[in-house]
């Protein structure tokens, strides 16, 4: 284990119990999250390959719209 992950138990063990359950439920969550996204990008490599070749060549193209950060 390394030392940052010490350091963070260590400090678990000082909270409430109710509070490590929720710290332990959102590290579970994003856990399983982070599974879940690196399966479906495994899966659909070759598509999402395609795509960012596909924006890359429209960028050099001088084709890409500017993204408008308030418009999303």
């Amino acid at each position: 284990m390394t030392h940052l992950m010490e350091q963070a138990i260590e400090r678990l063990r000082s909270v409430p119990d109710t509070q490590q359950d929720r710290l332990a439920q959102f590290l579970l969550n994003e856990w399983e999250e982070d599974e879940r996204w690196t399966a479906s990008t495994a899966a659909h490599a070759v598509a999402l390959e395609r795509r960012i070749l596909d924006v890359l060549a429209d960028d050099a193209l001088g084709t890409c719209e500017p993204l408008n950060p308030d418009a999303l």
